[in-house]
Order: C-alpha cells, then sequence, then structure tokens
C-alpha cells in the first residue's frame, strides 16, 4: 500500500514540477500562471476563492493580482452585496496574454489526458478525485475538523 501512495505522491510532484518548471521557462511567475489558468476556467473567480481552490496564501494573491491588475491583465469588478470582495476578469489585453501563455501548457495536458486516457480506462480521473476526497476527509477526520 505504502509503495502505491508513494507513487502516487510522487506522480503528483512531477506534474507540479512540469508546471513550474514550464512558467520559468516563459520567464512569468509560476503564481501568475496560476493565477492566469485559474481565470481562464473561472468567471466568477475571486481572491478568496482563489484563495480556498488553488489553496495560494492571501499575500501571495495580493501581490499577483496586483502585478496583473498594473500590468493591464485583469481587472477588479465588485460583487454585488459583498463588501471587499471583487470578481476578477480579465481585459482584453490580459486574454489575449492568457490564451498565448496557456496555449501550450492546454496542450500538453490534453495530450497527456488523450494518452493517459488510451492507455488506461477513462475513469482514472474519476478514481483520482474520489482518492483526493477520501483522503481530505480521512485527513481532517483526524484532525478533527469537518471541512
Amino acid at each position: 500500500m505504502r509503495s502505491k501512495i508513494k507513487q502516487l505522491v510522487d506522480a503528483t510532484n512531477v506534474i507540479d514540477h512540469a508546471y513550474f518548471v514550464k512558467s520559468r521557462s516563459m520567464a512569468v511567475k509560476p503564481n501568475i500562471v496560476v493565477l492566469l489558468y485559474a481565470l481562464a476556467n473561472d468567471e466568477t473567480l475571486s481572491q478568496s476563492k482563489l484563495h480556498n481552490d488553488w489553496l495560494l496564501p492571501l499575500s501571495t494573491i495580493n501581490t499577483i493580482v496586483k502585478e496583473c491588475r498594473d500590468n493591464g491583465y485583469i481587472t477588479l469588478d465588485p460583487i454585488p452585496g459583498k463588501r471587499r470582495e471583487c470578481y476578477l476578469r480579465f481585459t482584453e489585453k490580459g486574454r489575449e496574454f492568457a490564451d498565448a501563455l496557456l496555449a501550450e501548457i492546454h496542450q500538453a495536458e490534453e495530450q497527456a489526458m488523450r494518452e493517459t486516457m488510451e492507455h488506461f480506462s477513462p475513469e482514472f480521473t474519476q478514481a483520482l478525485d474520489f482518492y483526493a476526497k477520501t483522503f481530505h476527509t480521512a485527513l481532517n477526520r483526524e484532525l478533527g475538523k469537518n471541512d
């Protein structure tokens, strides 16, 4: 069992490292790539949602949001009914930048997914999702949390 868990952890680290190396090769900070990636997939992205879903520290989020806003890539649009929370939105310049930046990453992801689904059951993503949720629940149960 431990060897399978180590194999999974090692694979996760290889994936994380691949994103890191690619962002560095494009001369873009890895956390900026995370922000652009998240925003490209979520029209209702706020700083708190980025923090909760992508596990970035709030101080890091504040820094990269400021940098992207200063570069003209994003705007902050107030969320109705929320006093201090804003949606992060691409500007036209930001959308073009993100599309160009993420194109190669998306292409590599899709190629890897195609090859993996040809080699293994297409349900492997469901199995990984199940493992992640089960692990999260078990770990939080051990810590006495219900989240």
